[in-house]
């Protein structure tokens, strides 16, 4: 073979065969592996005021050129200033600017060749946003120049170890859109922490809720700069259709967030209003210093298996799509996207995509004080790029995801080295086995008699529910492997699991199967991640079963209904009068006593009773002790022979034929099913071992700790 000229790595070369006419693309992943700089990327002040160094990693780029403007409304074609850049061996583009930039708002233009899988300025003319900018002004806007601030303060007593983990994952807008506060703070990071509000119940809501519950980790689900589809295209669509007014969407595109758009950037909406941009940074940084100083960890939700530039079937050009598509993403053989959602982040094989995930991960910390992480998706990461952040990060930093959802690339997939799910994960997943158990599947529900998990009755669920409570998997070495939990963002809400109306948790909820529910999860062992606002049986009745489409000038809006609220605003907000309210004729939940028993059992989780839970490391043969009587809608067990807890699910009370399971001693009983107090819930049932018989009421779980 004679090659009649040098091959530049950086263009796409297509080999055909004679003898049978096929042609196929040449490979650059040996190139594509090879390229690496350590230089700060994005827009750097220097620490004097001197300059301001851009950088921008554009491997195959023929050019760059930054537009610098004075607002972010200037249209792009009355620039202030624009700098051709220059490109490093390793493919990084910089220009130096005099003096602070800060507050300068700033684009790309990227040229390259026009070739397949190829979406630069020469074809797509399209500005671009720094991925790594720390200002966007939203999605569709420019980035801004910003100097960081130092970070809050610490923990001051340290993160939690993780098997002590209780948190709570919380929407920014849905616990904030309901609060009694100014108009302008509505839904923002500012009205999260506002302390001193009350309902007409006398009840703490808002950030004195939280504080009050007793958790240790606030939970926050999307707090990156994610995809939300302009207002005035909204609004266009919307402002007179019912259906949308009536979920409260009609006005903006309501998102939860995993859709992310500028990794480095905090999300602009929860920036109280009338604020300057940029001010959300400093009002995230503020949240994070008022939990702290509740001594609450603050773990944020982050999307790193997919951007936000191919969701709903439109393809953006926001940074990463026009810098190097077939770099920054997995493609097919005709380079073109793949995924579920759209794309898919190419980790492997990518040292400079493995880069931007560790750099957002840290800057999060280093910037914002942020004590962890839950890895949206964290299957469609490879595994080694997982080994490789955890082994940079700090030792203490709360790390956990999502096993399911490989990578769409079967030789990703399929690579032992590079695919993974629960048997080798490289971080501790949720463990949706427990959950199935303890409370049903989350798919779709059609008989309660079944569909409720064991909490519910469904006996068959009894060994599984055993397995769930210790953790009791070939796939978790230890506890601390696996997150047990109930309910979370996806799928139903679990008042509307346990809803005998239309799987309507507004209308009516089985409260004692749902505390059994509760109960099974608090006494299981291992860090637990409870939904937030479960604890006051938060429902997503608001929105319908049935899935419809919706039609905007760029295309097709989704709406899954009820079992995926992501873009449903009133099905999700927190219904802050339930906080405190009693059972009344119209709404026949005690939602006071509910939120009363939650907090209860995080009390005991917490205390030094709970320490035979919190455990994150291998249990000793015999930890928990089974008592299996014949109807297997009934299941008792002691855990470290410390605890004892009692769970009849069947419909009629029950007695638990003792027959000397019980260590001796004095056995005070912390909850009666109703209610939970750690230092004995005056129920007249303490007992001194060994006992014969224990009678158990229905739909009921009771605990005893032994003295």
């Amino acid at each position: 073979m004679k090659v009649a000229e040098a091959l530049d790595p950086a263009r796409l070369y297509v080999v055909h065969s004679l003898k049978d006419s096929l042609s196929t693309f040449v490979g650059r992943e040996a190139w594509f592996s090879t390229l690496y700089s350590d230089k700060p990327l994005g827009a750097i002040v220097s620490d004097d005021g001197t300059d301001t160094v851009f950088r921008l990693f554009a491997p195959r780029a023929s050019g760059v050129t930054l537009h610098l403007f004075l607002s972010a409304d200037q249209p792009v074609t009355t620039q202030e200033k624009s700098v051709n850049m220059m490109r490093d061996i390793n493919g990084v583009w910089e220009a130096t600017q005099s003096g602070d930039h800060h507050g300068v708002f700033y684009t790309y233009t990227i040229e390259g060749p026009d070739e397949p899988g190829n979406l630069f300025f020469d074809t797509h003319p399209e500005h671009i946003s720094d991925p790594y900018a720390l200002v966007s002004d939203d999605s569709f806007g420019k980035a801004m120049v910003y100097k960081p601030t130092p970070a809050p303060k610490p923990l001051k007593n340290g993160r939690p170890d993780f098997e002590d983990i209780i948190a709570y994952e919380v929407h920014v807008q849905d616990f904030t859109d309901e609060l009694p506060v100014a108009r302008n703070k509505k839904g923002t990071f500012s009205a999260m922490i506002t302390p001193g509000l009350s309902n007409e119940n006398n009840a703490p809501i808002g950030f004195d809720h939280l504080t009050s519950l007793g958790i240790n980790t606030v939970h926050l689900m999307p707090v990156q700069e994610f995809l939300h589809y302009p207002d005035s295209l909204w609004q266009a669509a919307f402002s007179e259709d019912a259906y949308m007014i009536e979920q409260g969407i009609s006005e903006e595109n309501y998102q939860w967030g995993y859709r992310t758009t500028h990794a480095f950037a905090v999300e602009s909406r929860y920036r109280t209003l009338g604020s300057p941009i940029g001010a959300e940074r400093e009002q995230f940084k503020a949240l994070v210093e008022a939990f702290h100083a509740e001594d609450m960890a603050v773990i944020i939700d982050v999307v790193p298996n997919h951007t936000g530039e191919n969701m709903d079937g439109r393809n953006f050009l926001f940074n990463f799509n026009a810098i190097d598509k077939p770099y920054y993403y997995r493609t097919n053989s005709k380079l073109e996207h793949i995924g579920p959602y759209g794309n898919e982040i190419k980790s492997e094989y990518r040292p400079m995509v493995q880069r931007w995930i560790l750099d957002q991960l840290q800057h999060f910390v280093d910037v914002f004080g942020v004590d962890g992480f839950r890895i949206d998706l964290a299957g469609q990461i490879d595994e080694q790029t997982l080994i490789w952040l955890k082994n940079e990060l700090p030792e203490d930093l709360i790390i956990y995801g999502e096993a399911w959802i490989a990578p769409s690339d079967p030789t990703v997939a399929n690579d032992p080295d590079l695919g993974w799910y629960k048997a080798d994960a490289p971080i501790p997943f949720f463990q949706d086995d427990a959950r199935n158990a303890f409370k049903g599947t989350v798919w779709e529900l059609n008989n309660p008699a079944i569909d409720r998990g064991f909490a519910g009755g469904n006996g068959e669920e009894r060994e599984a529910a055993m397995r769930g409570l210790a953790n009791d998997y070939s796939e978790e070495p230890t506890p601390n492997h696996g997150i047990n939990y109930l309910d979370i963002h996806d799928n139903w809400a679990l008042a509307d699991q346990f809803s005998d109306v239309d799987w309507d948790g507004r209308r009516h909820v089985d409260e004692g199967q749902f505390k059994i529910a509760a109960t099974l999860l608090f006494t299981s062992l291992g860090p637990i991640v409870l939904h937030g606002g479960t604890e006051m049986m938060r429902s997503k009745g608001h929105s319908p079963l049935e899935e419809i489409e919706k039609q905007v000038a760029s295309g097709t809006i989704y709406i899954h209904g009820k079992r995926d609220t992501y873009n449903l605003r009133k099905a999700n907000a927190f219904l802050w009068e339930q906080a405190g309210a009693l059972a009344t004729e119209d709404r026949p939940m005690n939602y006071a006593q509910m939120t009363d028993f939650w907090r209860g059992l995080i009390a005991l989780r917490s205390s030094s009773i709970g320490d035979v839970f919190t455990i994150g490391h291998q249990v000793p043969e015999g930890y928990f002790k089974w008592i299996l009587p014949e109807n297997n809608q009934l299941l008792g067990y002691t855990v470290d022979e410390k605890v004892l807890v009692l769970v009849n699910t069947a419909d009629d009370a029950a007695d638990f034929k003792m027959d000397n399971a019980l260590p001796e001693g004095y056995w005070i009983q912390v909850s009666d099913g109703s209610d939970v107090n750690i230092d004995g819930c005056d129920c007249g049932t303490d007992f001194e071992s060994p006992i014969q018989t224990i009678r158990i009421p229905a739909k009921t779980a009771q605990i005893w700790k032994r003295r």
